[in-house]
């Protein structure tokens, strides 16, 4: 099991507040990477990482979307690439994107999938092109980056092996008529020969997974994009509402975007929170964020509206039972922290969300009388346990919201 821990700032030791599986790589405050060894406590109760300052790791950390785009505007595309991480949104694009630099339509691409041989990749680089400029090759044979053996590479014979070797020097002296984009939609495994070659000898991209904390910078992307801004209260809203995704699904909301720029016309620029509400009245996510903004206000009735709602429009039952768990989860971690002293904004990094967010997490959670929130997500166990056996309700999560909005004073 990986172990987990939150981190609280330190100025005295310069690390930021950060949510670290362990042993993982921290940046301190002048960017410098370090290997994160083990935690500790510190008095208020928080776990505290604590850093090997001996050994640097900023070699293994691959440049992120925006640095790999910034990078293609100034030099131009290079003839090896890897695309890997979590955040499949930004692989699309930056494959996209080198396409379009190559001026390389799909048709002409030459894809290779989980399966391909090291030969086969290793035949089509070396191969002169014909009646087209370049080869562009695309490999995404991901068991080429797991950090783990598969089955068929336990059983290589020498010539597979040979054949991979092969593939390895021809990485480090590409024809000039051949571009090579590997991709791998997950964690790549920084010790594959593979990834080191293509460390030295091309670039790499690491789309980490975006979350509600850190999807400010591109929501500003994406609305310069679409010639539009947001008004704070809309910003604060929309965050909110990304909060409740799990995961962050970044191409729903690119597109639900792209539908109310088409809403407001090119003339209307600023977007306001009314507008969100308009046009994204219907979307699973707005409505569960809405459900839980009644819930927090003790608005018994529209809360029961909106899961009602919810459930009329085909969202599936155990979806909104794991979400609302999340809530009350995160409502009584802020209960259980402020009751320690941390207070307001220095709630973000402990509950993993921006700190107005966070601080208002804080106030709601105030609102819970004590071993409320325990003994509703309790219920919220046994219901999500009878509806996988077969013995689920409905009414067993409406009585959870009405218990919730009357702050325990609704009975069940």
């Amino acid at each position: 099991m990986r172990q987990f821990l939150s981190a609280v700032e330190m100025p005295e030791r310069g690390i930021r507040p950060v949510l670290l599986p362990l042993p993982a790589i921290c940046t301190d405050s002048r960017q410098r990477c370090f290997y994160v060894e083990k935690k500790f406590a510190n008095q208020t109760g928080f776990d505290i990482i604590e850093v090997n300052r001996t050994e640097k790791y900023d070699e293994v950390q691959g440049m992120k979307y925006g640095e790999l785009m910034a990078g293609l505007g100034r030099k131009g595309p290079g003839h090896l690439y890897l695309l890997t991480g979590e955040e499949s949104y930004y692989i699309d694009k930056a494959r996209e994107r080198l396409l379009g630099l190559l001026h390389c339509s799909r048709d002409e691409v030459q894809l290779f999938e989980e399966g391909a041989a090291a030969s086969e990749i290793i035949a089509a680089i070396e191969t002169v092109p014909f009646l087209v400029e370049k080869n562009v090759i695309i490999v995404r044979a991901g068991s080429l980056f797991r950090d783990r053996k598969t089955e068929g590479e336990k059983a290589g014979t020498s010539g597979h092996r040979r054949a991979e070797d092969r593939l390895l020097e021809l990485l480090q002296r590409l024809p000039d008529f051949s571009y090579v984009i590997f991709e791998y939609h997950g964690r790549a495994d920084k010790r594959k020969k593979l990834y080191k070659a293509i460390q030295e000898h091309g670039q790499i991209m690491d789309a980490e997974p975006v979350r509600a904390n850190n999807i400010g910078d591109w929501l500003q992307g994406r609305l310069q994009e679409l010639n539009k801004e947001m008004d704070r209260h809309a910003y604060e809203y929309f965050v909110g509402a990304v909060s409740t995704m799990q995961p962050v699904n970044l191409s729903f909301l690119s597109r639900e975007l792209d539908k109310l720029a088409l809403f407001l016309g090119p003339e209307q620029r600023r977007i306001t929170r009314e507008h969100l509400l308009q046009v994204f009245s219907e979307v699973p996510e707005i409505s569960s964020f809405a459900m839980l903004n009644a819930i927090a206000a003790r608005q018994t009735d529209r809360a029961l509206q909106l899961f009602r709602r919810q459930l009329a429009n085909g969202v599936y039952f155990a979806l909104l039972a794991g979400m609302l768990a999340r809530q009350v989860r995160l409502w009584w971690q802020a209960q259980s922290l402020q009751s320690r002293g941390v207070q307001g904004r220095a709630l973000a990094g402990a509950l993993g969300q921006p700190p107005f967010i966070a601080e208002k997490t804080g106030r709601e959670a105030r609102s819970f009388p004590a071993g409320l929130l325990k003994s509703v997500l309790l219920a919220l166990s046994d219901a999500d346990y009878g509806l996988k056996t077969g013995r689920g309700d409905a009414v067993e999560l409406e009585a959870a919201i009405i218990q919730l909005s009357t702050r325990g004073a609704g009975g069940v």
